[in-house]
């Protein structure tokens, strides 16, 4: 059986071709520059390829052939799409998905200042009251009402600055993407899947000597 990391690292390998084989206007939504980012991000370290293809081929040689012909199809899928990547500007894919989620947390940030005003100049205007009287409770349960609608509020303008963090460090991974970089790494994968396939056949025609 496969193991699962080689599973999974097909798998998006696959995604990617498919991705590349789909943008042939030289245009690319953020989520699609993502997945390509973060295969490359995640899968950099080959060592870790080269590990399980070690251990495949003490354990299922027949599974470690099998993954190896797809890895170097894969790869080879990749390396001749991958020129439809070339004046792709991965920075501005990043800068616009990073500042539409900006904008919308600006947008209810700056709505949030109103209550915030109003709150603070009811309590205010309470300082000036005397303590105890009349006056002093009614200001007082309208500086409390100010206040609970502020901080309902905020949670909802703390909510979306999370979200904007969470998509920005989302971006940096597209914002550094690039063609070269997705192409050296294709192409190591490709010769590791070539020289497993020639180890397993030597291996093979040494035990059938």
């Amino acid at each position: 059986m496969v193991d699962q990391i080689i599973h999974n690292l097909l798998t998006r390998l696959k995604e990617v071709n498919f991705i590349l084989e789909t943008c042939t206007d030289g245009t690319m939504l953020f989520e699609q520059a993502n997945v390509i980012a973060r295969f490359y991000y995640d899968c950099q370290d080959t060592n870790v390829l080269i590990d399980e293809a070690e251990r495949m081929a003490t354990e299922d040689t027949e599974g470690l052939r099998e993954f190896a012909v797809s890895l170097k199809e894969e790869t080879a899928t990749l390396l001749n799409n991958i020129g439809r990547l070339e004046g792709m500007d991965f920075k501005q894919i990043a800068n616009a998905h990073s500042k539409q989620y900006y904008s919308i947390f600006q947008e209810a940030a700056e709505q949030l200042n109103p209550f915030w005003k109003r709150y603070s100049e009811l309590n205010n205007r309470l300082d000036y009251l005397p303590l105890g009287s009349k006056d002093y409770a009614e200001m007082e349960k309208e500086c409390e009402k100010a206040k609970a609608e502020h901080d309902t509020r905020q949670i909802e303008v703390k909510r979306l600055y999370a979200e904007y963090e969470k998509e920005n460090q989302r971006a940096g991974y597209v914002f550094s993407l690039k063609a070269s970089h997705l192409y050296a790494l294709a192409a190591k994968m490709n010769g590791i899947a070539g020289s497993i396939i020639n180890d397993l056949d030597r291996l093979e025609k040494g035990n059938g000597e």
